[in-house]
C-alpha cells in the first residue's frame, strides 16, 4: 500500500535545507483521504507527536511512503525534528530520473513542472506563488535578497541578477507559506484556508503523479 507523506517547514530564508527552523505540518494520504497534523494543534490527535505515532503504526503495517523528492527533503527533516527514521524499504521517491524522462523533457523538473507536463492540476501551488509575489515589493525582503545575492555570486559564480531573483523568490515563498500557516491556526474554518489547500494539495498531486508513473 502506498501513501504520500509530505511536510511543510518554517523557512524564511533562501536555503531550502539550512534555514528550516521546524516542521509546521505533516500530511499523509492518497487521492481519497488525507490527514493533516500541525505543530500548534490544540487537538492531541492532530499534533506532530500524533503524526509520529501514526507514522510508526503505518510502518508496522508495511505501508510504503512516497512523495516527490521525499529522500532529499521530507525524510531528512522528519528525522531531524521528529526523530522518525523511515526505512529505505518503506520509501518510494517519485523524483526518479528514468520515470521522469518518460513523462517530460524538462531536466530536473520541479514538482509543479512535472505535474503540469502530466496534466495534473496544481492550482494550489499557483495560488501560493501568487501570494508570494505580493511580498516581493517589501523593502525588508528586497534588502535580505540583495545581501544573499552578493554571497551567492561569490559562492556559486552566478550573475547578480539571477542570484537576486533566486533569493527573493525563496524568501517570498517561505514567508507566504509561513503567514498562510499563521492564518490557518487562527482560523475558525481551517479547511477553507490557503495553507490547508496548499498542504493537502501536494498530497493529492503527488499521489496522482504516482499513478501517472504506473506504480
Amino acid at each position: 500500500m502506498y501513501l504520500v507523506i509530505d511536510i511543510e517547514t518554517e523557512n524564511l530564508g533562501t536555503d531550502v535545507m539550512k534555514d528550516n527552523k521546524r516542521i509546521l505540518s505533516v500530511q499523509i494520504g492518497d487521492n481519497v483521504s488525507q490527514i493533516l497534523y500541525w505543530a500548534d494543534s490544540k487537538d492531541p490527535k492532530r499534533n506532530l507527536q500524533s503524526a509520529k505515532k501514526d507514522i510508526l503504526s503505518l510502518l508496522s503495517e508495511g505501508v510504503i511512503f512516497t512523495g516527490y523528492n521525499i529522500k532529499g527533503f521530507d525524510t531528512i527533516f522528519l528525522a531531524k525534528f521528529l526523530g522518525i527514521v523511515l526505512p529505505e524499504s518503506n520509501l518510494l521517491d517519485l523524483n526518479h530520473p528514468q520515470k521522469l524522462a518518460e513523462l517530460t523533457s524538462i531536466r530536473k523538473p520541479r514538482l509543479e513542472e512535472i505535474c503540469l507536463a502530466c496534466g495534473i492540476d496544481v492550482r494550489h501551488k499557483q495560488r501560493m506563488n501568487e501570494r508570494a509575489q505580493k511580498y516581493a515589493v517589501k523593502e525588508e525582503f528586497k534588502k535580505a535578497a540583495s545581501a544573499k545575492a552578493n554571497e551567492l555570486v561569490k559562492e556559486k559564480g552566478w550573475s547578480l541578477d539571477f542570484a537576486y531573483r533566486y533569493s527573493l523568490d525563496k524568501i517570498c515563498l517561505g514567508n507566504a507559506i509561513y503567514y498562510a500557516y499563521i492564518e490557518f491556526i487562527d482560523s475558525d474554518e481551517p479547511k477553507n484556508t490557503l495553507f490547508y489547500e496548499y498542504a493537502i494539495g501536494d498530497v493529492i498531486v503527488e499521489y496522482a503523479l504516482l499513478k501517472k508513473m504506473r506504480y
